[in-house]
């Protein structure tokens, strides 16, 4: 094989990128687009599976264009996406529906709560979560049947951008076990579909995708495909696996005891460690299928949109923040974090919930955001710092989780990636809540790499994926915790904790009345 490099697509709620790689894990051209995300009103959430699509075309011919490579020095693609959701298709691999990202379109959760009470337990324990795809097709299943009839496959985002490209068919569909967490259908940890669960929710397996390795060579990139971005037909695409999981083997994840904090659109922290369990006691991890075998598990937790409340906070309660950036020469983001830097640790008593569309580990769909402890001396740099303080509080309470089912594991360091992964400030900040070293990777966009990981193996470029992403896996700045910080941070972690008992009857009354109209009283 003459073919030297590899290209990983990454499709995220935010933005569409690709990223082209050679053969040592050395980026050579980076590419990126916006994704459009339509909220039409509270609980409503949309994105077109053809806009995803031209993006991903688009971003393919800037990294060629920019690379300077010919059309047929790629070796293989690889795909990851957006972990939670439901897009569906016909036999003709027509989109059928929009993707309904994760937990930020709430139409779904009616059905969740029926499946819940149908049995709940028994579908945590075989799936390792509560699911997103299988409350949404019984939600299409009772409001639109004839959509529901005419569906073949309910697929992935991502699942779809690729089959695309290959021109595949309906009867083609395909799916890495990383997404089965969150399908409500699955066995996860046999990596296979539960014939007893699609029985019991009454969704037949056929509309469901085979399940094929991470590695699975899919397709190859068809004629019009191939014209629209500048590479060879033929190219193979490789199914790739959820963007967190393409992240974890991205940022050399592949040991045991390894911690990784994705500063991203959703926060997550997750760890490494060679046998599932589902985290039936408190609901906070959630255990994604890794890519190296059947042994290999990604136990995490997230916060929904977590990372859309900075912009949130920048465009409505900042704006002055851009102005007074672009004078200095930096971000507006940097320029918050320097005002937060010289608020004392704990915002002096101001508690943030960062959890504005709801609670996903453990699940709570009423929970909203709130200031907790704010008075008249509390100025505009306590309350940002406040909402970055909060997310690392989320870690703690994971951290803690994990630790009481894996007593034995020894955490070194958590490795960031993500955007959020540039703020020195924020990971000082979590450094010194969860008591662990924080360290920069060479690159705060990974899943690209871990993408180009999975594609690699698949072509046999890279027969062991683990050795080679230990290898491309390039640490830079390293950030200690402070003893003195971290105790003091102690308290505030279990204030934090205590906000959610004492909050959960409100929120059960404000919710339904955000949702109704004085038209409606």
């Amino acid at each position: 094989m003459t073919s030297d490099y590899l290209i990983g697509v990454d499709l995220g709620t935010s933005v569409i990128k690709a990223s082209l790689f050679d053969c040592e894990g050395r980026a050579v051209a980076d590419a990126a687009r916006e994704a459009g995300l339509h909220q039409p009103g509270p609980g409503l959430a949309e994105q077109s599976g053809d806009e995803f699509y031209a993006g991903a075309l688009a971003v393919l011919r800037e990294v060629v264009d920019r690379s300077g490579i010919k059309a047929g020095d790629v070796a293989a693609i690889a795909f990851d996406g957006q972990m939670a959701g439901a897009i569906a298709i016909d036999r003709e691999w027509n989109a059928l529906t929009p993707w309904y990202p994760s937990a930020l379109d709430t139409r779904y959760q009616p059905y969740l709560q029926q499946m819940e009470a149908q049995n709940g337990p028994r579908l945590v324990e075989l799936t390792g979560s509560l699911p997103f795809m299988a409350p949404r097709m019984l939600w299409w299943q009772d409001a639109f049947p004839e959509l529901y009839r005419r569906i073949d496959k309910v697929l992935m985002l991502s699942n779809y951008v690729a089959g695309r490209m290959a021109g595949l068919k309906g009867e083609d569909a395909f799916m890495d076990p990383s997404y089965l967490l969150w399908i409500g259908v699955g066995e996860t940890a046999r990596r296979a579909w539960s014939p007893e669960l699609a029985e019991t929710f009454g969704l037949p397996l056929d509309k469901f995708p085979r399940i094929v390795p991470a590695t699975t060579v899919v397709g190859g990139l068809s004629g019009p495909a191939a014209a629209a971005c500048g590479l060879q037909a033929g190219t193979p695409l490789v199914a790739g696996a959820g963007d967190q999981v393409a992240g974890c083997l991205g940022a050399g994840l592949v040991d045991p005891g390894q911690l990784v904090d994705v500063a991203g659109t959703f926060p997550v922290l997750a760890t490494c460690v060679d046998r599932y369990f589902a985290d039936t006691r408190h609901g906070m991890l959630q255990p994604l299928a890794g890519p190296l075998g059947d042994w290999h598990w990604y136990p995490m937790m997230y916060i929904s949109g977590g990372g859309l409340t900075h912009r949130w906070f920048r465009d409505q309660l900042a704006a002055e923040a851009i102005q007074e950036a672009k004078q200095a020469g930096m971000s507006a983001y940097q320029w918050l974090d320097d005002q937060a830097a010289a608020v004392p640790p704990g915002s002096e008593g101001l508690l943030f919930v960062p959890h504005l569309v709801g609670r996903a580990c453990p699940v709570d769909p009423d929970v909203r955001g709130a200031w907790v402890g704010f008075t008249w001396t509390h100025r505009k740099a306590h309350f940002y710092r406040s909402l970055l303080e909060s997310i690392a509080y989320d870690y703690a309470d994971a951290l803690a989780v994990v630790r009481e089912y894996v007593p034995d594991a020894a955490f070194a360091e958590v490795r960031v990636i993500g955007g959020g992964a540039n703020s020195r400030l924020w990971n000082q900040i979590k450094a010194d809540v969860l008591g662990v070293p924080y360290v920069r990777l060479h690159r705060e966009d990974i899943a690209a790499l871990g993408c180009a990981i999975m594609a690699g193996h698949a072509v046999g470029l890279f027969p062991d994926m683990a050795a080679t992403a230990r290898r491309f896996a390039q640490t830079t700045d390293r950030i200690e915790p402070r003893s003195a910080y971290h105790e003091h941070y102690r308290a505030y972690v279990a204030a934090y904790r205590q906000v959610f008992d004492q909050f959960r009857d409100l929120y059960r009354v404000l919710t339904p009345l955000s949702n109704k109209s004085v038209l409606e009283s």
